[in-house]
């Protein structure tokens, strides 16, 4: 059985045989610091964590994992993509991102999507996927949640003809804004975006590079359904599925490339 502790503002999470401290946006093995590997080499990713965190806690962080030093090893990540076929764009995607183990500090393990932005076909393959699902859905607004999300929600926007929003945290846009409050295992925080940026009867994507427990992503539909827009679904390059975000956000699809 796996257990959770908490401990002042974070979790003890103890899965098997390992314990992690899941605090904020990362994981703290207190066991065992995985080795680090080339960023080349495709990986095999295992989440293995629970958590009664809310909000934006728990993003871009890795439970646990198993490498494969090969570097001719094949992905065990390629998922179906929207007509229900394993598309080798997902395999190549899933190679390019890499977990920094001991990143920012010993006992840490980094999901890190910059060696995807590193590689240019891996980058353009990202993209090319959302912009074929999402190009015939009459989506006028994609809504990119800081900071990821700015990264990958221009790009779409363009491409299928539509605005780009950026949903930011407190005290980050200038003029005025409106702000959606969410509720964290201690404590609340906020996301906003500019007043008059999306109108009512418009549709939107959110997208953000990764989600956990989902909690980001809440407040951002949130935030724009309080306006009149109708969220046609959440999209993220990876999910961490054992930390439930897609059960957080009920109803609302969620369309992920690597989990």
């Amino acid at each position: 059985m796996d257990h959770t502790l908490k401990i002042f503002n974070s979790d003890v999470v103890i899965v098997k045989s390992h314990t992690f401290l899941y605090s904020g946006n990362f994981v703290n093995s207190l066991k065992l610091l995985a080795p680090s590997f080339p960023s080349t080499c495709t990986k095999k990713r295992s989440t293995s964590a629970s958590t009664a965190r809310g909000g934006a806690g728990g993003r871009h962080l890795q439970a646990s994992y198993s490498t494969d030093l090969n570097p001719s090893c094949s992905s065990n990540m390629a998922a179906p993509t929207s007509d229900g076929l394993i598309d080798s764009r997902i395999a190549r995607i899933t190679s390019a991102i890499r977990v920094i183990p001991d990143f920012p500090k010993p006992g840490i393990l980094f999901q890190d999507i910059t060696t995807l932005l590193l590689d240019p076909v891996a980058f353009k393959d990202t993209i090319d996927l959302f912009v074929e699902r999402y190009k015939d859905k009459d989506i006028s607004v994609v809504a990119g949640v800081e900071a990821r999300g700015f990264i990958f929600g221009p790009p779409i926007a363009l491409a299928i003809g539509a605005k780009f929003v950026p949903m930011r945290k407190p005290n980050k846009l200038p003029g005025a804004v409106i702000s959606q409050e969410y509720s964290l295992e201690y404590g609340t925080d906020k996301i906003e975006m500019h007043v008059g940026a999306v109108q009512e009867g418009e549709r939107a994507l959110v997208i953000d590079d990764l989600i956990a427990t989902g909690g980001t992503l809440c407040a951002a539909i949130s935030l724009l359904e309080r306006v009149g827009v109708k969220v046609v679904e959440c999209a993220c390059v990876i999910e961490l599925p054992e930390l439930k975000g897609r059960e957080r956000l009920g109803d609302k699809p969620l369309f992920v490339l690597v989990s």
